[in-house]
């Protein structure tokens, strides 16, 4: 039988890494949004020039 204490330092462990992960993620999303919001100005006025 495994120590319930090593069980539960290995899942707060996995808990942490997960939580720096979806942190990554929020932060890349966030900076997608950016960009997407911007390319989507320019096709704006790309499209107004052409008329």
């Amino acid at each position: 039988m495994r120590d319930i204490h090593e069980v539960l330092r290995r899942k707060q462990a996995e808990q942490s890494q997960l939580a720096k992960q979806i942190e990554a993620l929020q932060t890349a999303a966030e900076q997608l949004r950016n960009v997407a919001h911007l390319l989507s100005e320019e096709h704006t006025e790309e499209a107004a020039s052409r008329g």
